[in-house]
């Protein structure tokens, strides 16, 4: 899956008038390792539920992913209705966050959210891939998403195409922004502009997670959290506007999702009953436990020091996996920092078998076979839903990670930071492949 570390905790915190000045104390009592007094005003259920000890293991283990903070920035309050909020910048060494801290109306700290960083102008000026032409295609603003979750998205039409297919892009877990900015790249908006220059439109949007953050932080919406409304609402929402959009082909959309988007892909096309074909792209389909398991021991292998980040977050990580192997989970424990009970709604989806349900579903199921999160283990068990069908096809590309990027040798998490581009290949493929389908 492709993740960047998110981190969800309920805390209080002493009464205060000043939300930001609050936010900044509290921030900058966790940089100095001062976890007692960064604690001291829980109440009793939270001393029972992150004491100073699990806190400063969550924040060791997100220094020892994205090391130390350098800069804590300037709060900024951001009120909802009674609830008073404050966002903090916060530059660790490798990479931004913004701290959502959320106040209830005793001026305690009812929410902190830890998402990555908005993109800074300059951050956003990416180069184009070289299989992209920029004359072939014109981008548009659009907004999609749910009811009551407007989502912002771009809209990338082919020029001289009038009744174009449409691709729409699902991200992967996490907030991700409309182009899955992961680092220093852009997978979303690399397939867009590819895709679109060999005439295919391209619609990407925010992720609700990421349009939303404010949201999130508190508790009901976080207890709520499910593959169901994270992904596939608003997915389902905006094939359904899509198709009355000018100069797109309504029987001709595509969902074409990465990660835990290729995953909800086969539950997007059972509900909506319309699409004219889905693609997945490093799709997982082994039950949770199983795939975190071997991503740690992967990362064990490769990268101890990391390694030792993801203990950090989840002190009995191995003991949670045995659990969850087993069933016996309990709801609110952790993995990697995300409740078990979110968890439950993802090994429900069971992506394989939903595509074997819908036999008249063309997909493309495409994997790199660098790719230590996402495994030729996963591919196995889609080879076995689809064999024998027609309208699907299976490729996988040996020397590829889980961003589509090439690469030698085996996979490390470090390669997330270097800059590249999807593969053309994938690029090439997909649209081939939607360019046969035939309109539904």
């Amino acid at each position: 899956m492709t993740r960047v570390l998110t981190i969800l905790l309920l805390v209080t915190f002493a009464p205060a008038g000043d939300v930001k000045e609050d936010a900044r104390r509290f921030l900058e009592h966790c940089r100095a390792s001062r976890f007692d007094e960064a604690a001291s005003g829980f109440n009793a259920k939270m001393k029972a539920a992150l004491t100073p000890e699990k806190l400063g293991q969550v924040w060791a283990g997100l220094e020892q992913q994205l090391g130390p903070i350098k800069e804590i920035g300037a709060p900024r309050q951001q009120d909802a209705g009674a609830s008073r909020r404050a966002k903090v910048r916060c530059e660790f060494e490798k990479s931004a966050l913004d701290a959502l801290l959320s106040f209830d109306a005793e001026g305690r700290i009812e929410g902190f959210f830890l998402v990555p960083a908005a993109k800074t102008e300059e951050a956003a000026k990416k180069p184009e891939p070289p299989y992209a032409d920029t004359s072939k295609f014109t981008e548009e603003e659009v907004t999609v998403g749910a009811e009551g979750w407007p989502l912002a998205g771009t809209l990338t039409r082919p020029n001289g195409v009038d009744h174009a297919p449409l691709v729409i892009l699902l991200q992967g877990s996490g907030p991700h922004d409309r182009d899955e900015t992961i680092g220093p790249n852009a997978p979303f908006r690399d397939l867009a502009h590819g895709l679109a220059s060999r005439g295919v439109a391209v619609l990407r949007y925010e992720k609700r997670t990421h349009a939303h953050q404010d949201r999130y932080v508190d508790a009901e919406t976080r207890k709520a959290a499910a593959v169901q409304n994270e992904v596939v609402d608003d997915a389902l929402a905006a094939a359904a506007k899509a198709r009355g959009w000018r100069g797109i082909d309504p029987g001709r959309i595509v969902v074409m999702g990465h990660s835990l988007g290729g995953t909800a892909a086969p539950l997007v096309a059972k509900q909506d009953g319309r699409l004219a074909g889905v693609i997945l792209l490093a799709a997982s389909a082994r039950p949770v436990a199983e795939m975190i398991r071997s991503q740690v021991d992967h990362v064990k292998r490769v990268d101890p020091e990391r390694a030792k980040g993801l203990a950090g977050v989840d002190a009995d990580l191995d003991g949670t996996l045995a659990r969850m192997a087993s069933g016996g989970a309990k709801d609110e424990e952790t993995a990697l920092g995300v409740p078990v009970r979110y968890w439950k709604t993802m090994d429900a989806v069971r992506p394989d078998r939903l595509l074997a349900e819908q036999p008249e579903l063309p997909a493309l199921v495409l994997q790199g076979g660098r790719d230590y999160q996402v495994t030729e283990a996963d591919l196995g068990l889609f080879r076995q839903a689809l064999q024998g069908r027609a309208n699907a096809t299976i490729r996988l590309y040996p020397e590829l990670n889980h961003l589509f990027h090439a690469g030698e040798g085996r996979a490390v998490p470090a390669e997330y930071e270097k800059a590249g581009f999807v593969d053309v290949r994938v690029v090439d493929d997909a649209a081939a492949w939607v360019g046969m389908l035939p309109a539904r």
